[in-house]
């Protein structure tokens, strides 16, 4: 047999040996152990994103899931969605964490492990406001004035304004306006829901009253302006706050006057109007005591008051909406908190809520920051959310504190408490 011609048939021989060698030693996707172990999955992941867990097995579309936590270096992560084939993991911390996941399909069991390797962001994360996506106030005092509206102004120019005083590092404050006035932002990372701990802080101007004249006073109370916070995550991964909405429950919520659903509407005053003064407090006088005429879904109604506290704009109704007759807004009504301790009218007190709120209690105090896990859906079932991308703050009082005018909730900004390194327990 020609010599050449056996040299080439040894190598293709060998070739073939090789390669059927080599596609038997392992997987596609290297996720089974040697020795035929259990099936190991990894992901990596940077620190602040959400990440799809998920395994490679072939069951039925009737299997159960059971995701449990196996070894992990940090207990700043989160993990939801447990039951489901697709876990939703995030974490604040760099490091190793496994997780086992039992799967029973048609009464057989096999148990898989995941693995996610998380290491540290590539870019440094902003611990504010990256941009605010939507700004609506209700009607009041400081629309005008927080941020400036001008005649002329345009919606999209507020909304450019609203963003250059909270989209930065120290904040200038925004007003809500009443019941209802909102503003929406997110961030450029994801604010891990980490277990036991409260996870950011929407910071506003709130503060203790110095001298409270009712020395009982059982809650703490000063300006304390509740605004119902909503948070959502980015589902559908296009960087925009079209996902659902959860409601964080604070401890207004669960208090009897809460009324859920309200919706009220504000009426356009007509500038030919002839005002209704109404005396007044010190040096802060009614101007209008049927400013602007308001109607709601409880079968009631009433005006906003007008006043010149403050030396704030006498114009409430919005620049940029000086054509709108009307303005509607819907949410969660919590109770009034505003007290007139001196029996004057001289002194209020708003009080207080337990927790849970914007602009209820100070920055720098701990029921200032909020725990995702309070979050709840539309029907006010308690939800497991793995982290948030956007807020959306909400003016959740419906009142007039006499010469202080209505209840308006102001924010400056929020942060992010796993980043800044704070670790408030939760209640």
């Amino acid at each position: 047999m020609d010599q050449n011609f056996l040299k080439y048939f040894r190598i293709i021989v060998f070739a073939f040996l090789s390669i059927t060698l080599a596609n038997c030693s392992g997987s596609d996707n290297d996720n089974s152990e040697p020795g035929g172990g259990e099936t190991v999955n990894e992901f990596k992941a940077q620190r602040f994103t959400i990440v799809t867990l998920s395994t490679k097995t072939n069951v039925s579309a009737d299997a159960t899931y059971n995701w449990t936590s196996a070894t992990v270096s940090s207990q700043n992560y989160s993990l939801t969605n447990t039951t489901s084939k697709e876990a939703l993991f995030a974490a604040a911390a760099e490091g190793t964490y496994q997780f086992k996941v039992v799967i029973t399909d048609k009464g057989t069991t096999q148990e898989q492990q995941v693995t996610v390797i998380v290491s540290a962001e590539t870019k440094e994360l902003k611990n504010y406001i990256a941009k605010v996506f939507e700004f609506k106030p209700a009607p009041g005092q400081f629309i005008n004035d927080l941020p400036a509206a001008n005649d002329g102004d345009t919606a999209e120019r507020i909304l450019t304004r609203a963003n250059s005083y909270l989209a930065k590092k120290s904040g200038d404050l925004i007003s809500l306006g009443a019941f209802g006035g909102y503003v929406v932002f997110g961030f450029d990372h994801s604010i891990v829901n980490v277990k036991g701990i409260r996870d950011f802080r929407v910071l506003g101007n709130a503060f203790w009253a110095g001298a409270n004249p009712n020395p009982d006073a059982e809650l703490r109370g000063g300006s304390s302006e509740a605004g119902v916070i909503m948070v959502a995550y980015d589902k559908n991964k296009n960087g925009l706050p079209d996902d659902e909405w959860y409601e964080i429950e604070g401890g207004g919520h669960k208090m009897e006057k809460t009324i859920r659903n309200y919706e009220i509407t504000y009426h356009r005053p007509d500038p030919n109007k002839i005002p209704v003064p109404g005396g007044g407090t010190g040096t802060v006088l009614f101007t209008d005591m049927e400013y602007i005429y308001w109607t709601d879904n409880q079968g009631k109604s009433g005006y906003m008051a007008q006043n010149n506290a403050y030396n704030h704009s006498l114009d409430y109704w919005p620049k940029w909406l000086k054509d709108q007759e009307t303005i509607t807004f819907k949410g969660t009504r919590l109770p009034d908190n505003a007290v007139d301790e001196s029996g004057t009218g001289s002194y209020f007190v708003q009080y207080a809520f337990l927790y849970g709120y914007a602009d209820n209690a100070p920055n720098n105090d701990d029921d200032s920051g909020i725990d995702i896990d309070w979050a709840i859906d539309s029907n006010g079932n308690k939800v497991q959310l793995p982290a948030i991308d956007f807020v959306k703050v909400y003016n959740g009082l419906n009142q007039q504190a006499g010469w202080l005018g209505e209840t308006s909730t102001e924010i400056m900004g929020a942060t992010d408490l796993h980043l800044s390194g704070e670790n408030i327990p939760t209640r």
